[in-house]
């Protein structure tokens, strides 16, 4: 670990004193490589579902926003048409972001006394495989009634969307539990469980929540083995540039998709996957990437707000905050005009924009700002990151009761992970998540005498 913080720190120093980069862009640069070598390093040696937001924060705040002061400024033709360069200064964003990011890190890391829990991984997977050896079918109901739920959930009234869609997910849910049983057929049931994982992100052509949940489950699957620190390293960069990949391509194939009415097409995806591998150079070129850099750059989003509040929109002052604390509890009925999840609300509050059809959101650092200014949000983000950390905490103390409570991380993680969301996302997703699986527990053991 000491060589992970040394070559970081000498990294980043020489960013400073030999390139034009400022001494914020030159810290968050040695923070991403700093984290992303540590995240290597802890994979499979401890449980690192919170590191992935920790890297993916200081990756889509930090990391990219430094390559867009540098490449996709206002003087670049393509940046400046779509209006995609970054609205306010490189140290006016960065003096926020880098200390508010650091502030939620301290948050997710902190040790929380008597609650203190075994970082170890190896013994949770060791008690699930103890529990599982003589029930080695347990994985396949929840399966089926994933693969029914995902089958009928376009016919289902908007109502019950919801709770469809987290039916749908216990097919992956299931997958863990087969995958850490004795099942005999188990390799063939987990390669079909990741096959139907893609295609239904071909399916949908919505490959976001796809990329979420293998994170997951590779972190997950991973748990307790022992892995050579360059195969992760080699892992994670080809996991990288497929992600790359995807994002570049994925417009190419929603045009067909979903314009032109022709459903999922996995032969012109791979097409297009094809053309991209067979001429590599082209990840490299700026102008190329551009849309991907887009796409990864929650800065901008966050340095927007910055832009527009208090100039033209007041501080909120925690209201936003304390609604979508309310509004995931509440259900819409007590509260018709409730705020709605997906970044709407804190658009139309912030920005002034009533977007329709389509999501966009400020995020958590964006929101943080916009309630409580520079020192507010920067404290705010600390409990930001201490309520995943005290949430992830409580599941593992309940796994020493309850060992395969840790096979359901990727179900109820599944958007706490991402640093796109805003807290009511966020909220909405742990609360109804956490409910839902307490009910099919309890509805298994009563209805089919199945201890989950």
């Amino acid at each position: 670990m000491k060589y992970i913080l040394f070559f970081s720190a000498l990294f980043s120093f020489y960013l400073g004193f030999s390139t034009s980069l400022t001494f914020w862009e030159a810290a968050s640069v040695g923070l991403f490589c700093f984290f992303l070598l540590e995240f290597l390093y802890r994979l499979g040696n401890n449980v690192v579902i919170l590191d992935l937001i920790i890297v993916s924060a200081l990756f889509s705040w930090l990391f990219i926003p430094v390559i867009f002061y540098h490449v996709y400024t206002i003087e670049n033709p393509i940046a400046r048409i779509w209006l995609r360069y970054m609205p306010i200064p490189s140290d006016d964003y960065l003096s926020f972001a880098v200390p508010s990011t650091l502030s939620m890190i301290m948050g997710l890391r902190m040790r929380l006394g008597k609650l203190s829990i075994n970082k170890n991984p190896k013994s949770y997977i060791e008690n699930v495989k103890h529990i599982l050896i003589s029930k080695p079918n347990t994985g396949l109901p929840l399966i089926g009634i994933g693969l029914i739920a995902g089958f009928f959930s376009f016919l289902s009234p908007a109502s019950l969307q919801q709770v469809f869609y987290l039916l749908s997910h216990l097919t992956f849910v299931g997958f863990f539990y087969i995958l850490y049983s004795p099942n005999k057929y188990k390799r063939i049931i987990v390669a079909f469980v990741l096959v139907l994982l893609v295609g239904q992100a071909l399916a949908e052509g919505m490959f976001g929540e796809m990329i979420y949940m293998m994170a997951l489950m590779f972190t997950l699957a991973v748990f307790g083995k022992k892995i050579s620190f360059y195969r992760k390293l080699t892992f994670t960069v080809l996991g990288f540039v497929l992600v790359m990949i995807i994002q570049s391509v994925k417009s190419n194939y929603r045009e067909k998709s979903w314009l032109a009415g022709a459903g999922a097409d996995p032969v012109y995806f791979a097409q297009l996957i094809s053309e991209k591998l067979s001429n590599p150079s082209s990840l490299l070129d700026p102008n190329k990437q551009f849309f991907v850099a887009v796409r990864f750059n929650q800065g901008w989003l966050a340095a927007y707000t910055m832009k527009m509040v208090p100039e033209r929109y007041p501080f909120a002052n925690g209201e936003t905050i304390w609604q979508s604390v309310l509004a995931s509890f509440v259900p819409r009925f007590l509260w018709p005009d409730k705020p709605e999840s997906g970044g709407k609300a804190n658009l139309k509050r912030f920005w002034g924009y009533d977007i329709k059809g389509y999501s966009m959101n400020i995020g958590p650092s964006g929101e943080a700002y916009a309630n409580f200014g520079v020192m507010g949000g920067i404290i705010y983000m600390f409990f930001y990151g201490l309520f995943f950390n005290f949430f992830l905490t409580m599941i593992l103390k309940q796994a020493e009761k309850t060992p395969t409570i840790i096979l359901w991380l990727p179900f109820l993680f599944i958007y706490a992970i991402s640093v796109e969301t805003d807290l009511l996302t966020t909220m909405n997703s742990l609360t109804k998540a956490i409910f839902f699986a307490f009910i099919v527990f309890r509805s298994f053991k009563t209805l089919f005498r199945i201890e989950l």
